[in-house]
Order: C-alpha cells, then sequence, then structure tokens
C-alpha cells in the first residue's frame, strides 16, 4: 500500500498533467511509470473527477 504522502504527490502530478492537457491514457501511463499499485488507480482517477463507469470500461479495456 502506498502511504498518503506519495500518493498525495502522485495525484498532485497527475491533476498537472490533466490541467496540461493529459488523457486518461497518459495519467494512467504517469501511474504506471512511478509503479503505484494498480488496484489503487482507480481510487486516484475517482480523486481526479473521472466518473466511476467510464473508469470501469477504462480499466476493463487495459486488462484484455
Amino acid at each position: 500500500m502506498t502511504s498518503e504522502f506519495v500518493r498525495n504527490i502522485h495525484l498532485a502530478t497527475a491533476q498537472r498533467l490533466k490541467e496540461q492537457g493529459a488523457d486518461l491514457n497518459g495519467i494512467v501511463e504517469h501511474f504506471e511509470n512511478v509503479y503505484l499499485p494498480m488496484d489503487e488507480v482507480p481510487e486516484m482517477l475517482g480523486q481526479l473527477g473521472y466518473p466511476q463507469q467510464d473508469l470501469k470500461q477504462f480499466l476493463k479495456g487495459l486488462d484484455s
């Protein structure tokens, strides 16, 4: 499990990426690059404002 401190750093970076025009793929790629556990990604994306239904479909596509 990732510490709250580290999660906040990754979340702030992802928010900046989103503000700079990164799409969902780019943000997920950031999380993968920093080795954020994939089971934590949906919650992090939810905190960035992505609707849960969209996330389920997107993440399901990643598993395929």
